[in-house]
Formats: structure tokens, C-alpha cells, sequence
């Protein structure tokens, strides 16, 4: 009998241990696909950056708008209109006309005073909610012109002018010439090309046209394929499951990390090769950090995730405080999952709606999260299931727990009765019930089998085990 109960209470054991060990070349198969994964990731995270910042219209301008309440770049901005607005109307002459005969011989100094006191009238001009209005319009007509002719959408009216795609800032200087007081005789004679910024020339149409079309698709082919190898390796390493999937959240931190300390090194590259003078420098460093906004935030969502990959491996794993977690949550798991189900449920809600990260806003993703979270309380629940077989005496035991808050409540009913007056007789306790008979075959089973179990968990060896079956069966 003791032989046969020592068969049943383990039958799968030899063969789960036998499947769980991987040949070597499917594990260093599992390793080089973590690796690759790391690699094709930090593309991945570069290619979504660059399609969204060109092709995504809303990005454009939220963008151009931030660049545009940057103070530096609206200095920049402020001079670039300024200068457009000398260069295209004769401010002295307009002057000269409307000064007495005897005084307009000032008209230059007077224009070159007024040329001081335009740089803060712009300025103010572009702190303006109207005006800017009119910028985010502005790009938001020249991007949508951009992304049709790139991707080769355009129609109708939408074309390149003599080959060149500009952000016309026309409206604008025409806004800030009214506020000097120019005519509008005169502000109409100012050419359409008086304030335009050039996007990209016909010359370079076609690399632009090429980058799209591959940034429309590989974004997203590079973005499954890194998730689609990490998936794999964890697959393969049957036996490593736990170290391989903290490979993989490690991954996930390490092309973040080195997203965010490319563009730092690169920063400091463009803002020096583009600018020549200190005086622009402070702007050429707010125009990349405000134009890489997005591209930092990816770096810092790859290393978020990585971060929850890490800690579900932990939690799975076989360190002292993830059993100590896992002994502690087993009851809960064990007696009321649907009540865990509901808590992960909200927790998940709430995340949702927070959405720290971009991806939480992409339903592709949102659902992705679900699936996983749901694989990950199903797989906990089993493995405690396996670890802690008898988890009601442990962690969190609900039965308990209501008997004795019920005992507490009846406590406090008595002690309240004591003290209180009351005109009905004392009336003695119910003796309580006694608890059924228990039969002996059936204890005897149930001993057996937590001695199993004691052993599978590594608290028996296999002579204590067998010591221990003994005195049971012949007590």
C-alpha cells in the first residue's frame, strides 16, 4: 500500500523533470534570439520615432507648436519675420511719407528705432494665441502637403511649388506688420515667397518618397519581429523559462538605455555641426530636445516595460522573497480567484486610463497587455497550486479570517450586554457543535499526501519520507 500511495501522489515527476531539461543547442539557440531581439528593438524604437515625426500629421504640429513657445526659438522665429519684413517693404520710406516735410529726413533713424522695438513686438506677437494659431495651421497645411506628395497620395491642387515644399508664414507677417501700423496697400504688395520656410526640394523628393514607404511598414514589421523573438527564445527555453524571460525584460531596458544615450551623443553632433555662432546655440539645442521629445519618450517606454518584464521573472522565479510572495498569495489565489481577477481587472482599468507610456494608448497593445497579465495570474495560480497544496494555513486564509471576525462580533455583542441594563434573563450559551467523526483511512490519505508534497517542495528527502510513512502506517 505505502509503494502504491508513494506512485500516485507524484506520477508525472520523472517525466516533467526529464522534459524540463533543453538540449544545449536550443537554449544558446534561446540566447542568440534575445540578443537579435535587443537589436532588431533598438531599430524598431529609431523606425517608430521617424514615422511618426514625418508622417504623422497631429505629431507635426503639436512639435512645431512646442518649438514655437520655446523663448529662444521664437526669438529665432521673431528675427527670421522681422528681417523678411525690411527686406520685402521700405519701412524708411513709409515713415519718411507720413512725417512732416521738415522732419523726414529722420525717417531712417526713426526706422532703425522702430527695427529695435519690432524684435519685442514680434515677440509678443507670437506669444499670442492668434497667432499662434495661424503657425500651427501654417504646418499643418505644409505637413499634410508633404505626406501626400512623399507617399505619392497627392491630388488636385496639392503640389510642390518650383519644386520645393515651404511652410508659408505669410499670415503672420502680415499680422505683425499691422501692429506697426504698414497699410494693408502695403502688406499686400509683399511677395508670397516673402515668408516661407523651406521643408524639402524636389532634388530630395524621391529619398523622401523611398523613406516613407519603408518607415509606413517596417516600423511595425520591426516592432513584431522584436516582440515575435523574444516570444520564441522563452519558448525554447523550456527548463530556463524564468532566467530567459529576465533576459528578455534586461533586452527590453538595454534598448531603451541605448536609445536615450544615442540621441544624447547625436544632440551634441547636430547642435554643433549646424550652428556657428553661440548666439544660436541655445535655440539649435531646444529645437532638437523639443524635435526628439517623442523619440526620448520610446526610449523610456522600452525601459518601463523591460522594468515589468523583469519583476514578473523575478516573481516567478526561485529567490527567497519571490517564494516568500507567492506562499503569502497562495490562499487568495487558491480559494477566491474570481475576487484576484477583479483586482487585477481594475489595476488594469486604472493603467489603462492613466496610459504613462504612448502604448497604452494603441489598442493593439492594450490588448496585447491583457492577454499577458491574464497568461501571467493563470500561471501564478498554478504554480502555487504545485508549490503550496495545502495554502489554508498559510498567507491569507479567508475562512479563517470570517471566523474570526465573526467570533470578534460576538464578543463585543456579549461584553455590550454585560454592561448595558437589561430586563431578560441571562440565557446560557448553545454548547458548541461538535466537529463530524473523521474517518481514520481517509486522515491516513490525507497525511500521505501532504508528506508528498512535502517532498516535491525539497522540506523531506527520500529517507525522511520514507521514516515518516512508516510511523504513519504503523501507528
Amino acid at each position: 500500500m505505502s509503494d502504491e500511495t508513494e506512485r500516485t501522489a507524484d506520477p508525472e515527476q520523472p517525466s516533467e523533470e526529464a522534459a524540463a531539461t533543453p538540449s544545449r543547442g536550443r537554449l544558446y539557440t534561446a540566447r542568440a534570439l534575445v540578443v537579435l531581439a535587443l537589436l532588431v528593438g533598438t531599430l524598431s524604437i529609431f523606425a517608430t520615432w521617424a514615422r511618426e515625426q514625418l508622417l504623422n500629421t497631429d505629431q507635426w504640429v503639436k512639435t512645431s507648436t512646442e518649438l514655437l513657445e520655446n523663448p529662444e526659438i521664437n526669438d529665432q522665429i521673431a528675427n527670421f519675420l522681422v528681417d523678411s519684413l525690411y527686406e520685402n517693404v521700405d519701412v524708411s520710406q513709409q515713415l519718411a511719407d507720413r512725417l512732416p516735410p521738415d522732419l523726414q529726413p529722420l525717417a531712417p533713424a526713426a526706422a532703425a528705432a522702430v527695427r529695435q522695438g519690432l524684435d519685442r513686438i514680434s515677440d509678443r506677437a507670437l506669444e499670442d494665441p492668434r497667432t499662434q494659431n495661424l503657425w500651427a495651421d501654417a504646418n499643418r497645411v505644409a505637413h499634410e502637403q508633404l505626406v501626400a506628395i512623399i507617399l505619392e497620395e497627392s491630388s488636385g491642387p496639392v503640389s510642390t511649388t518650383d519644386g520645393v515644399v515651404v511652410l508659408d508664414l505669410r499670415s503672420i507677417l502680415t499680422q505683425i506688420g499691422q501692429r506697426i501700423g504698414l497699410p494693408n496697400s502695403v502688406l499686400e504688395r509683399i511677395p508670397d515667397s516673402a515668408a516661407e520656410i523651406e521643408i524639402v526640394r524636389s532634388d530630395e523628393l524621391k529619398s523622401a518618397q523611398n523613406a516613407a514607404q519603408l518607415l509606413k511598414t517596417g516600423s511595425y514589421f520591426l516592432t513584431f519581429l522584436a516582440l515575435g523573438l523574444l516570444i520564441l527564445a522563452v519558448w525554447l527555453a523550456r527548463g530556463h523559462r524564468h532566467s530567459t524571460m529576465l533576459a528578455a525584460g534586461w533586452a527590453l531596458i538595454a534598448a531603451g538605455a541605448i536609445v536615450l544615450l544615442a540621441r544624447r551623443i547625436a544632440g551634441q553632433y547636430v547642435v554643433d555641426a549646424l550652428t556657428s555662432t553661440a548666439s544660436v546655440e541655445g535655440s539649435a539645442t531646444a529645437a532638437w530636445d523639443i524635435g526628439t521629445s517623442l523619440l526620448y519618450t520610446l526610449g523610456w517606454q522600452a525601459v518601463i516595460i523591460g522594468l515589468g518584464v523583469v519583476v514578473a521573472a523575478w516573481l516567478a522565479g526561485p529567490a527567497r522573497p519571490a517564494t516568500a510572495v507567492r506562499r503569502f498569495s497562495a490562499p487568495a489565489l487558491q480559494q477566491r480567484p474570481d475576487a484576484v481577477g477583479i483586482g487585477v481587472a481594475v489595476a488594469v482599468i486604472l493603467l489603462i486610463a492613466w496610459a504613462p507610456i504612448p502604448a497604452l494608448r494603441r489598442p493593439s497593445f492594450v490588448l496585447l497587455l491583457i492577454v499577458l497579465v491574464a497568461i501571467g495570474v493563470y500561471a501564478l495560480r498554478r504554480r502555487t497550486q504545485r508549490e503550496f497544496p495545502d495554502a489554508s494555513g498559510s498567507g491569507l486564509d479567508f475562512s479563517a479570517l470570517r471566523g474570526r471576525a465573526s467570533d470578534a462580533a460576538g464578543s463585543m455583542r456579549r461584553a455590550a450586554a454585560k454592561i448595558g441594563p437589561s430586563d431578560e434573563p441571562d440565557v446560557p450559551p448553545a454548547p458548541a457543535a461538535l466537529p463530524p467523526a473523521i474517518d481514520p483511512s481517509e486522515a491516513r490519505i490525507a497525511a500521505l499526501e501532504r508528506l508528498a508534497a512535502l517532498r516535491d517542495a525539497g522540506v523531506l528527502d527520500d529517507e525522511e519520507l520514507a521514516a515518516e510513512k512508516d510511523r504513519l502506517l504503523h501507528a
